[in-house]
């Protein structure tokens, strides 16, 4: 069994055929679509929603979720998505409901049968309420021990007979809008399914509607991605807005969700440069090459203001001297044209060495010039966050 992520297009297609109706969602091709055809599609008294539909994890955190836009500033947004990369979005008109109504529910299929996940706490803080998240084995296509209004049972048990019906693997729908005893709207969904069921479910689903998160790569992704290639580390970089003002170098895969999911809920999505992240005990020559791309994308930005963090968890095996050492070498060799851009620096890390590390990194960063703030895990990764975006004006 090949399992492959699906767009959001198909997925809710075939859920809203469970709650009787027509799903009126635009799937978009960016690379093929007419601007003035699609605007003529919208209603310009109504308001939408515009994402990128690619199987792209961290979505609203990453700016490609874009929510209560006019016809044509949705348009806008598209041209951006596109301007980044990506080939698949999706239209929909803006659901207005009150976040209390957000529930979580997720089917998986695995060895034992198939796993029923609900919460009645949705939305992008499900993961801070994980242990309100009822789980359970489905047993004879049935929803137990949870107590849940019948019809919001009858249709959750619709959708199972939906996964089993056109061989879904997995299936995720964040938030599920509950209203007045009942479900009213599905706004975020994501379905793996095996592919192996192809040819024999109809017209449920087919390979064009497969979907990668990969984009078209800039040159310091693909970079990274060559450099990880080859290396038993973790290194990734993806570049969000190539003239943006906030770089990130980030150490670990937590460390990186909490600085963006953080960044996000100040509204600074489209300040974000890049994303991804340096781990799993990088040598001190991977985490300077990783180091030049970041410094790259962020010299070559026409943003006026620029901010560099660097940050990161606290360690457990990383050793945080020598990976700093890669980072001081990097930044020295550009240290010149750095000072120029009045680039700042803050650093928040922690780990085996972290001492001796940030010492050093004070130490240089100061030599150099650079205005900097230097901290070890005595401070919290959001407060690293605003206090490097505290002077900006918003």
């Amino acid at each position: 069994m090949s399992r492959k992520k699906i767009s959001e297009y198909r997925a809710k297609s075939l859920i809203y055929k469970v709650l009787g109706n027509t799903y009126e969602g635009i799937g978009v091709n960016l690379t093929s679509y007419d601007q003035n055809k699609l605007l003529r599609s919208l209603d310009a008294s109504k308001t939408y929603v515009v994402k990128v539909d690619q199987a792209v994890k961290k979505r609203n955190a990453l700016g490609l979720v874009r929510l209560n836009l006019k016809s044509s500033d949705a348009l806008k947004e598209l041209l951006k998505f596109k301007k980044a990369g990506y080939v698949w979005a999706l239209i929909e008109e803006y659901y207005p409901h009150h976040q209390s109504a957000e529930a979580f529910f997720a089917l998986e299929r695995g060895e034992k049968g198939i796993k029923f996940s609900f919460s009645f706490h949705g939305g992008i803080h499900v993961e801070s309420h994980s242990g309100k998240i009822y789980s359970q084995l489905v047993k004879n296509g049935k929803i137990t021990g949870v107590e849940l209004e019948a019809s919001v049972k009858n249709t959750l048990e619709s959708i199972i007979e939906v996964f089993e019906a056109t061989h879904m693997t997995y299936l995720e729908v964040n938030p599920l809008i509950l209203e007045k005893n009942a479900v009213s709207a599905v706004l975020d969904a994501a379905v793996e399914v095996d592919t192996a069921a192809q040819f024999f479910i109809d017209d449920a689903w087919s390979e064009v509607d497969f979907r990668d998160p990969k984009k078209e790569l800039h040159e310091s992704e693909r970079i990274v991605e060559e450099l990880a290639a080859t290396s038993p580390s973790s290194l990734s970089l993806k570049v969000l807005n190539k003239d943006g003002s906030l770089f990130l170098l980030l150490s670990g895969g937590g460390a990186s969700v909490v600085i963006v999911d953080e960044l996000a809920h100040m509204g600074l999505h489209e300040r974000i440069a890049n994303y991804g992240e340096y781990s799993g005990n990088p040598t001190e020559e991977e985490t300077y090459l990783y180091t030049k791309q970041v410094l790259k994308l962020l010299i070559n930005s026409s943003s006026k203001q620029k901010t560099l963090i660097i940050a990161g968890g606290v360690a457990n095996f990383t050793d945080v001297a020598k990976t700093f050492r890669g980072v001081v070498r990097a930044i020295g060799e550009e240290r010149d044209i750095l000072h120029t851009q009045n680039v700042e620096v803050f650093v928040r890390r922690g780990g085996p060495n972290q001492e001796a590390a940030l010492v050093k990194m004070k130490n240089f960063l100061d030599s150099v010039g650079l205005k900097n703030s230097v901290n070890g895990p005595e401070m919290s990764l959001a407060a690293v966050v605003h206090e490097a975006v505290k002077e900006w004006k918003k």
